[in-house]
């Protein structure tokens, strides 16, 4: 049963059977359900589903290791929300939420999944793309979007007073809870996303992926995912697409 004057009970990360908590205080471990039996100590090379305690957001990275892959860091203390978001993106978590409880922060991360390779690259509208990370201009000369077209048929279907209008999918971004777009290098990592992402539901009315030239996107006024994998984003929220311009999208060969 969840107690909701806990601020812990409610953001435990779903588990097969009872899940696996290590506590950093024991006001933490008195309000967490009564079915849970917690550990105190992390024995050398053992993981957890959650860790959960009263603390400042300082030195996060240390708990990683202890975190089982998509387990998460559920901490709760007196510090700024802002200040606590920065720390949980800065030590490297992922769906990172921070909220108020009873005149605290709470502050929420997931350990990355094995293998995850999401990068961002944040850049304001106008400026050059950033060249740093291998994630720059002359290492992927394309970028492809997944768009919304309407009206949903090919050009040559068109009559002369129709006009093509494209939305492209976007998230809310964790690390500042603004709209990213879903960015990726390749077609197939493009498909690679959107197959999985419609089967679950994330996505709809997805009916074209768009490619353009990696320049393109100094016009857009939102930072990307870029190659995101679908397993670390299904616990994502969408954010409002972006209307982009088909004219600037890249047709057959070009």
């Amino acid at each position: 049963m969840t107690d909701d004057k806990s601020p812990f009970s409610k953001h435990l990360p779903p588990s097969a059977g009872l899940p696996r908590v290590l506590v950093l205080d024991e006001r933490a471990a008195a309000e967490l359900p009564p079915e849970i039996t917690p550990a105190r100590a992390a024995p050398d090379g053992a993981q957890f589903d959650a860790i959960v305690g009263y603390a400042a957001p300082h030195a996060l990275e240390q708990w990683l290791p202890r975190l089982r892959p998509g387990g998460r860091l559920i901490l709760a203390g007196d510090a700024a929300p802002e200040v606590a978001l920065a720390a949980l993106t800065g030590a490297g978590y992922i769906h990172c939420l921070v909220e108020e409880h009873a005149g605290l922060t709470l502050f929420r991360g997931e350990r990355p999944p094995k293998g995850s390779s999401s990068e961002r690259i944040q850049f304001t509208a106008g400026s050059p793309l950033p060249l740093g990370e291998g994630l720059g201009v002359r290492e992927f000369p394309f970028i492809f979007l997944l768009i919304t077209q309407t009206p949903n048929k090919p050009a040559w279907k068109l009559a002369p007073d129709e006009k093509l209008e494209w939305r492209a999918a976007t998230v809310l971004d964790p690390a500042n809870g603004r709209p990213a777009l879903l960015a990726f290098t390749s077609l197939v990592k493009a498909v690679a996303f959107m197959q999985p992402a419609v089967l679950a539901g994330f996505l709809s009315g997805i009916n074209k992926i768009g490619k353009f030239r990696a320049e393109a996107a100094q016009a857009w006024p939102l930072s990307l995912i870029v190659n995101p994998n679908f397993d670390d984003w299904r616990a994502a929220t969408l954010g409002p697409p972006l209307a982009v311009d088909p004219q600037a999208a890249l047709t057959g060969e070009e």
